[in-house]
């Protein structure tokens, strides 16, 4: 997708309790830190980065697919301190489709953060974007995420059987699929 069609910049939200902007190389120490939680990457398909320097290389990787249009990934920012908390995307664009995907620090856990950064991102995807499904692949044990994505509307639609295996332990799990549709969005 090109995103320079639809934004001039890249897009900061401002929230009621979080601002979505771009990540910042600054935000390294950030993410190593909360990544550093088995509770956060649980149910991703990787650990997350194990060094600084490996942060700091997966931000500027994240930052230059918007660049090239294959993911806009924000930053999940406290609005009180705008100190990291969390990322949240949209990729896989294919057509009028994309999947979203994110992850919150265990330490803002429960406090409506992530339920705000979702309903943003749709937002943005149905309305600046101009999407018209977005769906989310969810492990058969992430009931959590389950079932903040139902809050919202979301359908599932099946269960992909050993679909996603772990770039680390080579574990496969099953993934369940998600899908919201422009008409079914409330904002």
């Amino acid at each position: 997708m090109n995103f320079t069609k639809v934004f001039k910049a890249f897009p900061v939200i401002e929230g009621q309790k979080i601002r979505l902007r771009p990540l910042r190389l600054e935000d390294a120490p950030e993410l190593l830190a909360y990544y550093s939680n088995e509770n956060v990457y649980r149910y991703l398909d990787w650990n997350g980065p194990e060094t600084l320097e490996k942060s700091y290389e997966i931000i500027k990787d994240w930052n230059k697919g918007y660049m090239d249009g294959w993911i806009i990934r924000f930053a999940i920012a406290d609005k009180a301190t705008d100190e990291l908390i969390g990322t949240i995307f949209l990729s896989e664009f294919e057509g009028a489709r994309a999947e979203i995907g994110y992850e919150l620090s265990e330490a803002y856990w429960r406090r409506g953060m992530m339920s705000e950064a979702i309903r943003e991102v749709l937002g943005l995807g149905f309305n600046q974007l101009g999407l018209v499904r977005i769906q989310a692949l969810v492990s058969d044990e992430n009931t959590a995420s389950a079932e903040m994505l139902k809050r919202f509307n979301f359908k599932a639609e099946g269960c992909l059987r050993k679909y996603e295996c772990h770039g680390v332990t080579g574990e496969c799990r099953d993934m369940w699929v998600y899908s919201l549709l422009n008409t079914e969005f409330e904002n």
